[in-house]
């Protein structure tokens, strides 16, 4: 199943550590099917980081096409990435390439390289990396299989349902 990626901003009051409070806006990426979704998935996860009042000022599609993370807990920025996949065109003959946008977690520009380059080695067709550039994203929410199996504690797997009814 391919990645819906949206881009969230959400603005809130955030006190500094001088006790101080001062106004940001973070932007966020997470995997979502729908607007709707997404909306309602950047709302649970900024509520167990974010205490007191926010909202969410911008919520768009992202041409984000792969996320590549990074088991290095150094690796605590993101990256974006565009990677041209060079393809012949079978009729003329000609090289042409489409551009894909991958994240990518990385400490800094050239750790990034190394892992995206790391990534796409598997890669069977040519490619080209077109640049990369730091990203103001502070985190990324990708689905998580393991939420996907949870039944909330109010509800019951279908299952049980029906056996108990036997």
């Amino acid at each position: 199943m391919t990645a819906n990626w949206f881009e969230a901003k959400v603005k809130y009051v955030k006190v500094n550590e001088d006790g101080r409070e001062k106004k940001v806006s973070e932007a966020y990426l997470l995997d979502a099917m729908s607007y709707t979704e997404a909306e309602s998935r950047i709302m649970h996860e900024m509520e167990s980081v974010i205490s007191g009042d926010y909202y969410i000022s911008n919520l768009k599609k992202s041409n984000v096409t792969e996320v590549v993370p990074s088991d290095d807990e150094n690796d605590d920025r993101w990256y974006k990435a565009k990677v041209n996949i060079i393809d012949a065109d079978e009729v003329s003959g000609k090289e042409k390439s489409s551009g894909q946008y991958y994240l990518v977690a990385a400490a800094n520009m050239d750790k990034a390289l190394a892992n995206l380059e790391k990534s796409l080695s598997t890669f069977v067709v040519p490619y080209e990396i077109a640049s990369i550039s730091d990203t103001q994203f502070m985190d990324v929410f990708p689905y998580l299989s393991d939420e996907e199996n949870q039944v909330p504690e109010n509800l019951k797997p279908l299952q049980a349902e029906q056996e108990e009814e036997v």
